[in-house]
């Protein structure tokens, strides 16, 4: 599994979002990351877990809310350790109702 140090999300949507994770706990529960900040159209945000308390070591995922819309997923699991070298970006498009995530890969910052 890839290591990854936080997110990246572009919005170039017809909505305002905001970043955020999913995680597997210790126990195997899928659990949730606090969230980030809002995101308008244009405009992109990084996302740490490790700053949303998320622990080193742990598989996360990129969650996106859309305000008024139906909340997307990245897809892809990684591994989560702050000091990896790779952020995987993302980019969102489309409207409230239907939208698109877009992984561009695992980049250095």
């Amino acid at each position: 599994m890839k290591q990854i140090n936080s997110f990246y999300l572009f919005n170039n949507g017809g909505f305002v979002c905001n970043t955020g994770c999913t995680y597997i706990d210790d126990d195997g529960n899928i659990c949730n990351g606090s969230a980030g900040g809002h995101i308008s159209l244009g405009t992109g945000e990084a996302y740490n877990p490790g700053d949303h308390g998320v622990a080193a070591g742990t598989t996360v995922r990129l969650a996106i809310g859309i305000t008024a819309g139906n909340d997307r997923t990245g897809g892809q699991y990684f591994e989560y350790q702050p000091t990896a070298p790779g952020q995987a970006h993302y980019e969102i498009t489309g409207t409230t109702l239907n939208s698109d995530v877009h992984f561009q890969g695992v980049q250095m910052p």
